[in-house]
This record gives structure tokens, C-alpha cells and sequence, in this order.
């Protein structure tokens, strides 16, 4: 007989945060195979709490996740808030904690305290090591789109941080409509470099363009391979960032390169890991938001700077409906216990592996399904 799990949804405090990995629709789902549904209740969900309620959860308070019973599964999307309790749960969310991230340490050391596991979005991969379920898509889409209304409202002496704060959109056509039309104010077309073209985040990117009728230099991995900056990028007026950030490369943009000559004005770092080792754009050490999105970057003349780190937001419901498709089958296999040489298994050796790097220790307790309580 199938084994009934708790499956909480917590609310997400980062600030213009709306995203969720879950649906009303899939609560309905999971509700319909036997499983309880917990939906803490939240002001800036793309879906209504009414929906949720509609769909068989029970609605609780904001951030009550901490006392969750032992057995509830907490689910988020973002990184929950700094503290120092311990986290006793098995959490799924985008952790940010196992490539030397600032506070990662800290993190991970609070779910050591609390014998919690934490099952990081980013590291649910396949037998190839293809992430199963990613936003990159919409961060590819949403920056470019960002990136070419700011290049244009830079044309007519403006600045996209006079709009904000940002405000997500209903759906993407209105944002290509918004793009569409300030781009119509200037009378020429920028010249755009996608670095990483062939990644989600590039082909976002390339999406995005195409949506417009618009034409981009496209590099893969193959164009910056043993490069030491890319100098001819300063003859475009717009370069997207895209790759996928897995280890040390050489710096694309420098501020020594950029205090040459130069056409390029609008930067995007779709990539977004300012301070993380790995970063390929050192001009820059804070990331960007929807209450500032623009950095105002000076070499000897401007540079816009765009480097929010959840660029998806802009487009909430339509991200996470997407998102949720690619997530949901194997939040099945989850509950189900069958993780064994899964995507969770995966995501959970690199957390041990982590915790182990960074000196951490816990008490051996199995994480098998079968030992963990169920509902009654």
C-alpha cells in the first residue's frame, strides 16, 4: 500500500519573490494519490491562497514551517531567511550552498544540528548530469528582455530604475509588448552577444530576440575556450551572460577591458554569482533587484549593469507553471521512496559531500522512506 506523506509549502520571503514550485493543481494532484498538503499562506504567491484551500490544503500561518511535524516534507523555491535553529526537516529548494557561497557554511551547519537533509533543485540531475527541473528558460528570457528595454530607454536618456520597482507581468506577451514598444522610440537596433547561446539561459535569450525579430552573435563554450576576456565584446552594444557556472574560467569582461573605447552599454549577467569563485564578470560585486535593477557601472563611461538573481519573478505564474511540469513527475518518485539511483539520490550525496568538505558532522540517522514516520 502506498505510504501517505506530508508535503509543506512554505512562504517565500525573498523580497518580490512570487514564484512556487506548486500549484493548486498539484496539490490537487497529490491529494488525489493520498498524500497531505500543507500551504502556508502568503500575500505574493502568483496563486491564491482561495485556489490552494479550493484544492484540498490546509491553509496555515506564514513561516510556521520551523514546527512542522518531524515527517513534513518542506518545500520551497529560495533560500529561506539567515538564523541559527537547527532544521531537523528534509527541505527541496535552491540552497546555494555548495559552491562556496557566502553563508553556505552557516546553512548547511544549521541542518548538521538539526539532523535535517536538504535536496537542492540545482543538483536534481540525470544520469548525464543534466539538471531535471530548472528555471533557466524564463532567466534567459525575462534578462534579455530587461537588458534590450533598458538599452533603449538609455537611447532616449533614461533609465529602467526610474520604473521601479519592477512589477511582474501578467503573462509574457504583455512583456514583449512593453519591450516591444520602448524599442520603437529608438530609430536603430543593438548589436547583441549571447555568451553560453546553447545553455537554457541562451536559448531563453534566444527566445526572447526571436519573439522580436531581432539577431544576436551567438557563443558557445567553444568561442571563449582558453580565452583571457573576449575584447571584441566591447563592439556590441548589448552582452548577455548565460553560461552555466561549474567551475573556473577565465574572466569575460574586466574593468581594465572596459575602460578602453567601447560600444557596449548594457550588460546582463543572467548567471548572477557575484560572489561566488567562479565568476567570469569581476566588474561587479553586489547583485542587482527588482527595487534597483540597474547598476550604474563607471569605466571611463557608463555601463548598465542587470544582475538579479531571480529574474523569473517578472513572469511568476508562467515560470511556475513550467517549472512545476518538469518537477512534479519526480516529486512523485520522491514520495514514493523510490530514490535509489534517482535524481534524490544525487542531489543528496552532494550534500553529504559538502558537509563532509566543510568539516561538518551529524549523528548517522537512515534517511530511507521506510524508517520515517507516515500519516496516520
Amino acid at each position: 500500500m502506498p505510504q501517505k506523506r506530508l508535503v509543506w509549502l512554505r512562504h517565500e520571503t525573498k523580497p518580490f519573490e512570487e514564484r512556487t514550485a506548486l500549484s493548486p493543481d498539484g496539490v490537487r494532484r497529490l491529494i488525489s494519490k493520498g498524500h497531505q498538503v500543507v500551504v502556508e499562506s502568503s500575500p505574493a504567491r502568483c496563486f491564491n491562497d482561495a485556489d490552494y484551500r479550493a484544492a484540498g490544503a490546509e491553509l496555515v500561518l506564514p513561516d510556521s514551517w520551523s514546527s512542522a511535524p518531524f515527517q513534513a516534507i518542506i518545500l520551497g523555491l529560495k533560500e529561506v531567511e539567515k538564523n541559527t535553529f537547527p532544521m531537523p526537516h528534509r527541505h527541496i529548494y535552491f540552497g546555494h550552498a555548495y559552491k562556496q557561497q557566502e553563508g553556505a557554511a552557516d546553512l548547511l551547519n544549521r541542518f548538521v544540528l538539526g539532523d535535517g537533509r536538504l535536496f537542492d533543485f540545482e543538483f536534481l540531475t540525470d544520469h548525464a548530469g543534466m539538471r531535471v527541473c530548472a528555471f533557466g528558460i524564463w532567466s534567459g528570457f525575462v534578462g534579455t528582455g530587461l537588458a534590450l528595454k533598458e538599452w533603449a530607454l538609455k537611447k532616449q536618456g533614461q533609465c529602467l530604475n526610474q520604473e521601479a520597482p519592477l512589477r511582474p507581468y501578467s503573462d509574457s506577451e504583455n512583456f514583449i509588448f512593453d519591450v516591444k514598444n520602448e524599442l520603437e522610440r529608438v530609430a536603430e537596433q543593438p548589436k547583441i552577444l549571447i555568451i553560453g547561446a546553447r545553455g537554457r539561459c541562451g536559448r531563453g535569450a534566444q527566445k526572447f530576440l526571436e519573439a522580436l525579430k531581432l539577431k544576436a552573435t551567438l557563443y558557445s563554450s567553444a568561442d571563449t575556450l582558453n580565452r583571457n576576456t573576449l575584447p571584441e565584446a566591447l563592439e556590441y552594444d548589448i552582452v548577455i551572460n548565460a553560461v552555466l557556472l561549474k567551475g573556473a574560467i577565465p574572466p569575460f569582461l574586466t574593468p581594465e577591458l572596459l575602460a578602453r573605447e567601447r560600444k557596449l552599454s548594457v550588460v546582463v549577467d543572467i548567471s548572477c554569482d557575484p560572489n561566488g569563485p567562479h565568476n567570469p564578470l569581476p566588474i561587479y560585486n553586489k547583485e542587482t533587484s527588482f527595487q534597483r535593477p540597474v547598476h550604474k557601472l563607471n569605466f571611463g563611461s557608463e555601463l548598465s549593469l542587470i544582475a538579479i538573481d531571480h529574474l523569473p519573478s517578472l513572469l511568476p505564474r508562467e515560470s511556475s507553471s513550467d517549472f512545476e511540469s518538469q518537477f512534479f513527475p519526480h516529486l512523485l518518485e520522491f514520495l514514493s521512496g523510490e530514490i535509489e539511483d534517482s535524481p534524490w539520490e544525487r542531489s543528496l550525496e552532494r550534500f553529504y559531500q559538502t558537509v563532509l568538505e566543510l568539516g561538518l558532522s551529524f549523528r548517522d540517522r537512515p534517511i530511507e522512506f521506510e524508517t520515517q514516520p507516515t500519516i496516520n
